[in-house]
């Protein structure tokens, strides 16, 4: 038993949670969580509807409209983020020294896409009051904001506290993007751990040679990236176990990909046949045995039509691929999208896997593990390895075609990148 498939259940275990028959320090939790400042709330859940009481609005009479202004601003983080900086703004100006007007600047500046003043505004508010990043929403973006400026040990801190939390945001498609940043970075941290580990310099600062772990095989992580690595896959099958998203293909492949790294490949392959991962290997296989028999049985009779539907809708799961945001290593998006792809397009996939191996991947600590897929693909195909000028032609053959329509594309929701 590893640390990571103990960690996920253990914070999910914690007693902060939004579903029903809370206790009244639950719900005082809750209250507090809410993202309303200390200043603006009242001390009984009856004042806290009705705003400041009226000796607050004595001692300092501009209150209700900085209240109004931070209020105003929360509310215009989605959709108008110019809007929210400047309320932001000038509440600091009307009642200055909270740290409130710093968290809203801080969201703002990380909905505007700028990562670096986020970060330094969340410093002032954290330095002000420690728990005005309590809140949900909040602890997200800080994450988020402290992974995008190279913190990732502190950001993978930040999501183990927001984890349990995450029943507390608004919808299912934030909750899986909670989970999907979390165990990439987690990933991210295995692959970090296996390089120092192997002497490679990391692939980021801050983890320690002697805590990542040696690797122990060819290929193999060792105890600590081990670890980081069974860490991103319990947050990846807590996010498959959940309601199904417009991010659940995203879960199911990053799922294969964190499998297949730690050696799992007959788990890996049985997830992207959409099969439950905890399976013998015999099972596993069987499984997409039959999978495999099913799909051949039904395209001999379904005709060009569902073929070629069929195309479209693996182009189109590879194609969001690049409209999403949760990596936290840029040329894993290559290697989601040759997973996607490889159950049907085998020479697009090989194409994707190359691209990998070719670029930073190929010098990554997954390097092994990506050349066995490209290996077994190959002998699948029944070729051996392409000349580099032949590879890059296919790849530019291979490439899936466009959705047909807009529709054919599952649009952004809204979060950074074009995430839900």
């Amino acid at each position: 038993m590893h640390l990571g498939s103990l960690l996920l259940p253990a914070l999910l275990a914690l007693p902060l949670t939004a579903h029903g028959g809370q206790s009244s320090g639950d719900l005082v939790a809750a209250a507090a969580a809410a993202g309303r400042p200390p200043e603006c709330s009242a001390r009984s859940s009856r004042a806290i509807a009705r705003g400041p009481s009226v000796w607050e609005r004595a001692r300092a009479p501009e209150l209700p409209r900085y209240c109004d202004l931070l209020a105003r601003g929360q509310a215009q983080l989605g959709d108008n983020p110019e809007a929210a900086r400047e309320s932001a703004r000038v509440a600091d100006q009307i009642l200055p020294g909270h740290a409130a007007p710093q968290v809203l600047l801080a969201r703002a500046a990380l909905a505007l896409g700028s990562a670096d003043d986020a970060a330094r505004a969340f410093d002032r508010a954290r330095r002000i009051d420690p728990r005005s990043v309590e809140d949900p929403h909040t602890l997200h973006d800080l994450a988020r904001s402290l992974a995008r400026t190279g913190k990732r040990d502190e950001a993978i801190a930040m999501y183990r506290a927001l984890v349990p939390r995450i029943d507390l945001l608004g919808t299912a498609d934030h909750r899986a993007l909670v989970l999907l940043e979390a165990a990439h970075l987690s990933m991210a941290a295995a692959g970090a751990g296996a390089a120092a580990g192997a002497g490679a310099p990391a692939a980021a600062p801050g983890v320690p040679a002697a805590a990542a772990g040696a690797p122990t095989a060819a290929g193999a992580p060792g105890a600590g990236a081990r670890a980081d690595l069974d860490e991103a896959i319990a947050y990846l099958r807590e996010a498959r176990q959940r309601a199904q998203t417009q991010l659940a293909r995203d879960v199911t492949l990053s799922l294969a990909l964190a499998l297949d790294r730690a050696g799992d490949k007959a788990q890996a392959d049985a997830a992207l046949e959409g099969e439950a991962t905890g399976a013998a290997p015999e099972a596993a296989r069987t499984r997409a045995e039959a999978a495999a028999a099913r799909a051949r049985a039904a395209d001999q009779h379904a005709g060009a039509a569902a073929r070629e539907h069929a195309a479209d809708h693996l182009a189109s799961a590879a194609a969001r691929l690049r409209t999403v945001d949760y990596l936290a290593v840029p040329e894993d998006r290559l290697a989601l999208e040759a997973l996607a792809l490889e159950r049907t397009t085998a020479a697009a996939a090989i194409a994707r896997w190359e691209a990998y191996l070719a670029g930073a991947g190929g010098q990554g600590p997954w390097a092994a593990a990506a050349r066995a897929r490209l290996d077994a693909l190959r002998k699948g195909a029944g070729g051996g390895p392409r000349p580099a000028r032949a590879a890059a032609a296919g790849q530019a053959a291979d490439a899936p075609r466009a959705p047909r329509s807009r529709a054919a594309s599952p649009a952004p929701g809204p979060g950074a990148g074009g995430a839900p």
